[in-house]
């Protein structure tokens, strides 16, 4: 039709710009219209899934991708649903310390293309970006509000599908009989992965372009997928956001660390089958159960057939034997422990490196490696985004990237560096957010927000604050304004779309730039022009590493805080053999 209402022929073969629709309402962390009026139907396997559709997409959530396994025991994928199953409210958490339930592997997908059965041909399907969430594998939810996928998948166009996996003893816990060798959990994310080859092209998605990506334990779970031989050939491309870096234990040692203490809190100590005696005992209890391995990244273990090195293998020999030779993006948040560690009290530096618990899970640093940091001077006081008018301020300051960096800065640059230099992996693109949104339920110590000002009183992100550990994800996702957080600044929500699609363009096209040409086709002209601004962000390059700094106005960046990580024994080429 013309401008002028008038009709005019065109040819059946000519391309004609359409303008797509949607009458359904936005959804929101605690409304969902789920009534008839709004429900979709999709074939999959031998089962009919009823779904929703919302303002963004078609959703589908508590999707069975497994079975309950018994306890201590490996999962498999699920094929076998029939008739009829709704699909129109999550599943239950995995059971973990605020409850849950032992059958929770389930997963939510989110899909702008529902397409007709049989599924069409690969070359019209969309990407897959599979999402593993953290919680120091204790806590978690393929469900949280804050990873809710609706605005990637809308904005990026692919199918996002987060996954779910057994958490704390019920996940991890490992003897020395052969058969209960631990890891459940990867095993529990590899049936995931399985099911998604299997049925993700009648959801719109490409079996074949799968992006797995996860923060936290999310990230290391990435990265020990990326090393283990089972899950080869289920992804074509990483994103390992915020990970802290441990090697995996060997069955006895951990068995003696961790599954022992547990084995006597249970009463179990004296039994003659000890596996059985732990298997009866009441979930819930044995989740509430005092857990060393609850206050250590070091959960995961050598079983010989998920893992069967201590670290993801980089050397170039490994690829295709353990290792995943794929593209990957890995980075930080430049202030990663700001949220991990007490308010500052010190006012002595000694004191405070060698008192406070890293928490979070993660390994505390050796009195040998904290001796070293102290004598380098290379953490001085009074640097960092922390009001320096106190002395423990000043303290704090150097607490908080003394363990940044010893906990997640170090070993992602040492890991990134690594699988470039020996080929490892084709690509690697860093990253360190200098800008973030703190969820206000993950605050611990209050110095993750911005500062408030009588010109912006949620904060002023462009003044200096500490950006700190899970603050990029209600960024990246684009979900900080449907969780009820209040735009800072007319920046917030075009710097999150952008972010949007740095992630979605690395799944489409293994590269995070999306094209000029693209971004222009879909009318994403604020990300266009900070591209415009920051150029291209640059894969990581051995001989002079560099990251882009995620921040309003980006900028290309050499490797941070390199002099400080070889204090500490992390140098960049720590894994070079």
């Amino acid at each position: 039709m013309l401008p002028n209402g008038n009709f005019q022929p065109v040819r059946c073969d000519q391309m004609l710009p359409v303008l797509c629709t949607q009458s359904a309402p936005a959804s929101s962390p605690s409304i969902a219209n789920t009534s008839a009026t709004y429900q979709v139907e999709q074939v999959t396997g031998s089962q009919s899934l009823i779904g929703y559709r919302d303002f963004l997409t078609f959703q589908f959530r508590g999707v069975r991708f497994a079975q309950e396994p018994e306890r201590f025991t490996y999962s498999s994928v699920y094929n076998d649903a029939s008739g009829t199953n709704y699909a129109l409210t999550n599943a239950p958490q995995c059971l973990q310390p605020s409850g849950g339930s032992t059958d929770c592997l389930f997963l939510n997908i989110w899909t702008t293309s529902l397409p007709a059965s049989p599924a069409p041909a690969t070359s019209s399907l969309k990407p897959v970006m599979v999402y593993i969430y953290g919680g120091g594998f204790t806590t978690g939810s393929a469900s949280s509000p804050t990873t809710d996928g609706g605005n990637l998948a809308a904005r990026g166009d692919v199918v996002v599908i987060a996954i779910a996996y057994r958490l704390g003893a019920l996940g991890v816990l490992t003897f020395n009989d052969g058969i209960h060798k631990g890891n459940y959990w990867i095993s529990d994310q590899i049936s995931g992965l399985q099911w998604v080859q299997e049925h993700a092209a009648d959801f719109g998605g490409d079996p074949s372009q799968v992006t797995i990506f996860g923060e936290s334990a999310g990230a290391q779970s990435v990265q020990a997928l990326v090393a283990s031989p089972k899950a080869r050939g289920l992804f074509r491309a990483a994103i390992i956001q915020s990970t802290y870096v441990d090697t995996y234990l060997p069955i006895p040692q951990f068995v003696a660390q961790f599954t022992n203490p547990i084995i006597a809190e249970a009463g179990c100590a004296n039994s003659s089958d000890q596996v059985g005696c732990l298997q009866a005992y009441n979930a819930t209890a044995l989740t509430l159960l005092p857990n060393p391995a609850s206050s250590t990244s070091q959960t995961i273990t050598i079983d010989g057939t998920y893992l069967i090195t201590s670290f993801i293998d980089l050397n170039a020999t490994a690829v295709n034997k353990t290792t995943s030779s794929v593209p990957i993006m890995i980075g930080v948040n430049r202030d990663e422990a700001g949220v991990l560690n007490p308010p500052p009290v010190f006012t002595n530096i000694s004191a405070s490196f060698y008192n406070l618990n890293p928490g979070e899970h993660i390994q505390s640093p050796s009195d040998a490696v904290i001796a070293a940091a102290l004598a380098s001077g290379a953490f001085p006081l009074g640097t960092g985004p922390s009001n320096n008018d106190t002395l423990e301020n000043q303290v704090f300051n150097a607490t908080v990237r003394f363990y940044t960096d010893y906990q997640l800065k170090c070993l992602s640059e040492f890991v990134a560096y690594t699988g470039v230099a020996t080929g490892a992996l084709p690509h690697v693109w860093f990253y360190e957010f200098n800008r973030t949104y703190q969820d206000p339920g993950y605050n611990g110590n209050g110095v993750c927000q911005a500062p408030v000002t009588s010109t912006h009183p949620y904060g002023d992100p462009s003044l200096e604050y500490f950006k700190c550990h899970a603050g990029d994800l209600e960024m990246n996702f684009g979900n900080f304004a449907r969780d009820g957080l209040p735009e800072r600044d007319e920046f917030d929500i075009p710097y999150a779309q952008r972010l949007t699609d740095y992630w979605t363009s690395f799944a489409r096209n293994l590269n995070p730039n999306p094209s000029p040409e693209y971004l222009a086709a879909r009318g994403y002209w604020n990300t266009l022009s900070q591209n415009e601004f920051a150029g291209p962000w640059e894969p990581v390059n051995a001989s002079a590493p560099s990251m882009m700094l995620l921040q309003w106005n980006s900028v290309m960046v050499p490797f941070g805080d390199v002099e400080q990580c070889a204090v500490i024994g992390e140098s960049l080429d720590s894994l070079l053999g």
